[in-house]
């Protein structure tokens, strides 16, 4: 085949595709897709939104159990320096 004859394939081919999923999309089948990703973007948008905003607390709360750890590892360890290694970590 020449390239002009395999050009004129993909682009026929192409619009055929793009001409397909027009009327889809323009159907009622079509337009309820698009109303659930709409949906599903708007929940997941909203779902990373409140991760963000939680990320301090939650950052927080680990650190809080690291430093419980130390703690509990200090009480039962004759070893400190260990124990201080994973200080560094969580101060």
């Amino acid at each position: 085949m020449k390239n002009n004859q395999k050009f004129l394939s993909g682009f026929l081919l192409g619009a055929a595709a793009g001409a397909v999923a027009t009327v889809f999309l323009q159907s009622e089948k079509g337009q309820e897709l698009i109303q659930n990703a709409r949906t599903g973007i708007k929940d997941a948008t909203a779902e990373l939104k409140n991760g963000i905003e939680n990320m301090d607390s939650t950052i927080e709360s680990w650190i809080n159990k690291g430093r419980n750890l130390i703690a509990e590892i200090r009480s039962r360890s004759n070893n400190t320096k260990d124990v201080y290694d994973y200080e560094e970590i969580f101060s």
